[in-house]
């Protein structure tokens, strides 16, 4: 089968050949390569935030058109019609403002009914041509396809297979796609296909620039890290040392009796109502001891169980810390002393970390494949599970990094997909509203509705039109 290169566009440019403006892909200065997120960081950070702040970010994640409008229809809908009806400043009889006011949860109900009736297929529509292979480089899934596509291909290959049957070849089939594509990363020979089955194989340019960009946000995470630690993390550690050498017997005895108390007890919220017991009575004290105060008290937990480890973690190395820095005798040799300590802690091991990335990106510019490259790792890391670089898997980042950026670019194709559809569904669910608005009003408001009241529209049609006779004469 042949392959045909010159249909291989991974520039931005759709399916049918339409430039969209505005779509990612995989070049470009504010390319996925940079949007995309930095090897796993996002979710070694979000296991740190709080279960509302994690909610908030599903919330975002899974933010497409049609929760979009959902959420105008219910602004539309519940909160649009309070400020209609009880509107101060509106001159209009009661009637008329509560029959205006129920416009808005009929029109809200419409929207919702008319566009994403209309969303749902072409959003479905996507997937299945970015599963199948319809589109060009930028939205192609055929190494990594959705599960459900998956499952309902194999649904139709075999009809009679139960439901765990079809579960359990669906995993495999999983497991199988991302090995396939692992290798394929490894043999730097990335290749998909297109919905006939002709092969697109991605270029070396684009490939080695996709793998040199991994690495390149590591090293800036490793020159970031070498920068707080010079910059803020040492001098910090000084400043905090000092007050551990000056005030020792202070500390000492106020952090050892915490953590007593601490141990003896499963309730950590004790400590903590002590905690803001000590920060009044310290009030005036020195401020680096209540910073550690304030450290303590940030310290979360979703169980008390939790909670305690986390403080008894803070309190321990406070602890740790105290005897440390108080074995300096003078500011000065606590500054080299500390200084020393961070270098051999933490900045020799980020050098070592970096210099070993600066070496990979090399072998990238001699063409060595991501598979070499890995053995590399793995012969410098060794048995070391200490060392920064230890758990970096360079292929499979690389399969994440790719199946970021077809991700979204299909939520961008989506979004404007959504937006085009709904612009051309206000003809008609305008339409809709007024044909069955005043219906709607009949049936459930017939008070309300001016069908019920031809005698006085017709008075107040004919009020008007004498108001205005008499302004103009």
């Amino acid at each position: 089968m042949k392959v045909e290169p010159l249909k291989y566009n991974i520039t931005g440019t759709a399916a049918s050949g339409i430039k969209k403006a505005g779509q990612t892909s995989f070049t470009g200065r504010c390319s996925p390569l940079e949007a995309a997120s930095d090897i796993n960081m996002a979710n070694e950070i979000k296991e740190f935030m709080p279960s509302a702040v994690k909610g908030m970010k599903r919330l975002s994640d899974n933010m497409g058109e049609i929760q979009n409008i959902i959420i105008n229809a219910l602004g539309t809908g519940l909160v649009a019609p309070i400020f209609i009806k009880w509107n101060p400043l509106s001159k209009t009889d009661e009637d008329t403002r509560t029959y205006s006011a129920w416009r808005q949860p009929v029109s809200a109900v419409l929207a919702v009914a008319t566009q994403v009736g209309v969303t749902i297929p072409f959003n479905k529509m996507i997937e299945y041509r970015a599963n199948t292979g319809f589109y060009d480089a930028q939205y192609n899934k055929t190494l990594f396809q959705d599960e459900n596509f998956i499952a309902k291909r194999l649904k139709k290959l075999y009809p009679y297979a139960t439901k765990k049957q079809i579960e359990a070849m669906t995993k495999e089939k999983m497991a199988e796609q991302k090995q396939n594509l692992i290798l394929m990363i490894q043999n730097n020979n990335v290749t998909m296909s297109k919905a006939d089955g002709t092969p697109v194989p991605l270029s070396q340019a684009k490939y080695k620039e996709l793998v040199d960009s991994v690495i390149q946000k590591k090293i800036d995470f490793e020159n970031g890290e070498l920068k707080k630690c010079n910059e803020i993390t040492i001098p910090k550690k000084i400043q905090r040392g000092e007050y551990y050498r000056t005030h020792k017997d202070e500390a000492k005895n106020i952090f050892t009796e915490l953590s007593n108390k601490l141990k003896n007890t499963n309730d950590p919220k004790v400590i903590r109502k002590q905690v803001k017991q000590l920060i009044k009575q310290h009030k005036n004290g020195d401020k680096e001891l209540l910073a550690i105060f304030d450290e303590i008290l940030q310290r979360r937990g979703n169980k008390d169980s939790e909670l305690k480890v986390a403080i008894q973690a803070k309190l321990d190395d406070v602890l740790r810390d105290i005897d440390f820095h108080t074995k300096f005798q003078t500011a000065e040799a606590l500054k080299q002393g500390v200084i020393q300590f961070e270098t051999e802690s933490r900045i020799n091991p980020i050098n070592e970390s970096l210099n070993t990335l600066n070496a990979m990106k090399k072998m990238i510019a001699e063409n060595k494949t991501v598979g070499e490259i890995e053995d590399f790792l793995t012969k410098t890391v060794d048995t070391n599970d200490k060392h920064r670089l230890f758990k970096f898997n360079l292929s499979k980042d690389v399969a994440k990094k790719m199946s970021d950026i077809v991700k979204n670019n299909l939520k961008a194709h989506k979004q404007i997909t959504g937006l085009i559809v709904s612009f051309l569904m206000l003809p008609i669910s305008c339409s809709l509203l007024n044909w069955c608005y005043p219906r709607f009003m009949d049936i459930f408001f017939p008070n309300l509705s001016s069908k019920k009241h031809p005698k006085e529209i017709k008075d107040l049609v004919n009020k008007a039109n004498n108001h205005n006779m008499e302004v103009k004469s």
